[in-house]
């Protein structure tokens, strides 16, 4: 499925990862701004890695890995640019990156726009990914059921994995730990809501107080700054699949 956004001659767009990709793959996307001027917007965490390849004037500018976001980040997007990019899942670190020789293989992946990088870069990953231990599959199955909302001793018991294990896995392959990964997928979570006008959430918090500290901790604004919205800022804010 391809979900399109178009304003301002700037596009977006998501194409979704085939079935048997899901664990490793949340999206696939492209963004080109050809308004003439440079825009800028802000990412907000969602608990996921993105790989970014940035083409300025149609000629390859650079290959970029980020990890996992705790914090809102700011982009200025030239004008002229055009970005493929992939929304990477937590697995993807080990079972992909991890065994990719050098980034500089993904500046090949985009000869045939946004269908023939999600293409290409599907029939890589199938080519090095091997079968995944099972633990972590059920452990980011259950995170993700959740939305984070599930503490570790019903995680460890569920995968057969010891709590001690469970966070020394998050501290060496994502660089966080699994609480502050959990604290993520919470606030993630919250953005449709918030963007509905709910500013009360009903689960995951001890009170209003508690998520709005929260929600300013991880996007540097407040719930009712996020639902205005201004001059389109957030990104995830007009994407209408969150």
């Amino acid at each position: 499925m391809i979900m399109q956004i178009l304003c301002c001659i700037v596009m977006y767009a998501e194409i979704q990862a085939s079935e048997d990709l899901a664990p490793f793959i949340k999206c696939f996307w492209s963004f080109n701004n050809e308004s003439g001027a440079a825009l800028n917007y802000t990412t907000l965490p969602d608990g996921c890695l993105e790989l970014v390849v940035f083409y300025q004037d149609g000629v390859l500018k650079s290959v970029s890995l980020f990890g996992i976001l705790a914090e809102a980040y700011d982009l200025l997007m030239p004008a002229n640019e055009l970005k493929f990019g992939i929304r990477l899942r937590p697995l993807a670190k080990e079972y992909y990156l991890d065994r990719c020789e050098t980034l500089d293989r993904f500046a090949a992946f985009t000869k045939e726009g946004l269908a023939g990088f999600a293409s290409q870069v599907s029939a890589d990953m199938r080519a090095v990914t091997g079968e995944v231990d099972n633990r972590k599959q059920v452990l980011f199955d259950l995170l993700q059921q959740s939305d984070g909302n599930i503490d570790v001793a019903t995680l460890a018991s569920q995968c057969f994995w010891s709590a001690r294990q469970i966070n020394r896995y998050f501290n060496k392959q994502l660089g966080l730990s699994l609480k502050s990964y959990s604290n993520i997928l919470k606030i993630y979570a919250s953005y449709p809501q918030i963007k509905a006008g709910d500013l009360n959430p009903d689960t995951g918090y001890y009170d209003q107080s508690h998520f709005i500290r929260e929600i300013k901790k991880h996007t540097g604004t407040t719930p009712k700054q996020l639902l205005k919205n201004k001059a389109q800022r957030y990104l995830q804010f007009n994407n209408p699949n969150v």
